[in-house]
């Protein structure tokens, strides 16, 4: 995979939060850090479809979404069938969630509540940790 920053283009970021207000927040926030926000998605299922039609560079998955697919799934979906990592956030994980969690492979967990700082951070991690 070609990184972002090697092409020219932000590296764009699929947003799947099923609260809208923190989804909006995130999107604004970082498309004023420079990057491309491809889509935002409330539930597994819908980040699943967006994945077909953008492809995004990253995508910033809350673990606990609703439904039949939780942010874990879907994070592990997406790195095996597209190749696209996740960096998770949460406004609280227990051990047994966080165990469960290291099976996605995931670039980072950004903790809510949280500041611009944090997200522009752990974004910036992980496309270090593609590029490597």
């Amino acid at each position: 995979m070609v990184a972002a920053a090697e092409t020219g283009k932000p590296a764009s970021i699929l947003i799947v939060e099923d609260e809208a207000l923190v989804a909006t927040l995130i999107r604004e926030m970082i498309g004023g850090m420079g990057f491309a926000a491809t889509g935002i998605a409330a539930s597994g299922s819908e980040a699943l479809a967006l994945v077909e039609v953008e492809r995004p560079t990253i995508a910033l998955i809350d673990i606990r979404l609703a439904g039949p697919v939780d942010g874990i799934d879907l994070a592990c979906r997406l790195r095996r069938d597209h190749g696209i990592p996740a960096i998770f956030l949460s406004g609280g994980i227990d051990p047994a969630t966080a165990l469960r969690a290291q099976a996605a492979q995931p670039l980072g967990l950004i903790q809510k509540p949280f500041r611009p700082s944090e997200v522009f951070n752990a974004i910036e991690r992980a496309l270090a940790t593609m590029r490597a």
